[in-house]
């Protein structure tokens, strides 16, 4: 009588035939390590870990893989840092456990803040402007930037400017 296989034993069988190649098991390390980074960087911005237990965690998986949780950190990090927000917790964490000068994000923080409020007075005064041809005018008169399209696009193009400027000052592009 034949034997009856599982599906385990069918499974297991066919296993024993496959290879994995260098470059494949490096790129399961890597998306395994970019996995576990983001997650502890979300622990850290709900506030379960801090700073210290976060860079032990990277630490903590060494070599090679210290070198790849490193790198996606601070990617993660500059990618998830938007102005007008406050960046304070990813600059520490780029600071603290990668060890970068966040200055220069400091500057272009900075930099970014003075372009924004240049466009906000132009922009006010063009809408101004448009309203008073209109008969609309007075000191109680506000302009809605928000439901300014022109508006919505300056600022998108000053955001992405800005991540530009990261992105070239970090070598991450």
């Amino acid at each position: 009588m034949g034997e009856i296989r599982s599906t385990l034993d069918i499974i297991m069988e066919k296993a024993e035939r496959v290879t994995v190649t260098d470059e494949e098991k490096e790129a399961f390390m890597k998306s395994e390590v970019k996995g576990k980074v983001r997650g502890l960087l979300q622990k850290y911005s709900d506030r379960i870990i801090n700073k210290e237990r976060l860079k032990e965690e990277v630490e903590a998986m060494g070599g090679e893989r210290y070198v790849v949780a490193t790198a996606v950190l601070k990617k993660e990090c500059l990618d998830r840092i938007e102005p007008g927000e406050d960046s304070r917790p990813l600059l520490e964490i780029l600071a603290y456990v990668v060890g970068l000068d966040t200055k220069p994000i400091g500057e272009l923080l900075s930099r970014y803040r003075q372009e924004q409020e240049e466009n906000r007075g132009n922009r006010e005064s063009a809408l101004k402007e448009r309203l008073k041809d209109r008969g609309i005018s007075g000191t109680a008169v506000l302009p809605n930037l928000g439901a300014d399209p022109e508006w919505t696009r300056d600022l998108s193009e000053v955001k992405a400017r800005f991540h530009q400027r990261i992105a070239a000052q970090y070598g991450m592009l």
